[in-house]
């Protein structure tokens, strides 16, 4: 799987093979914060695959989740960055002033092939630490 940091995210997010997984990481106080990243694309032929379909499946207790459609490029000196990929930012904003554990969790579907209609469903579950 390829591996990239989002420049404002606390985690690495997975960009090729979709994957469930538990991401966990600290994230600032009064401030949104990008926590994963879903894009997925050939970087062989540097085509686009597909959109995953992002949903909250539970809400953090101490702070608000946004799921937002978002181009990323792959970072210089990369194959393919000279090209925008589409793709999913899940982005974390804690209640104003909270510091502390929060917890949430996605759940998203994906083609198994690009061509075709079946679906493989995953979740992730987000383990922040507000400071």
């Amino acid at each position: 799987m390829i591996k990239y940091i989002a420049g404002a995210a606390f985690l690495i997010a997975g960009v090729g093979t979709a994957a469930a997984e538990t991401h966990s990481g600290d994230v600032r106080a009064n401030r949104s914060t990008i926590v994963n990243k879903h894009f997925y694309y050939n970087a062989q032929q540097c085509t686009s695959g597909p959109i995953a379909q992002v949903k909250l499946k539970k809400k953090p207790k101490h702070g608000t989740v946004k799921i937002v459609r978002a181009t990323w490029s792959p970072p210089k000196g990369k194959r393919c960055s000279n090209k925008k990929f589409k793709g999913v930012d899940i982005i974390y904003t804690p209640k104003k002033g909270y510091r502390g554990p929060d917890e949430f969790s996605t759940k998203y579907s994906m083609p198994r092939y690009t061509q075709g209609s079946a679906l493989n469903y995953y979740g992730d579950t987000y383990k922040v630490q507000v400071k």
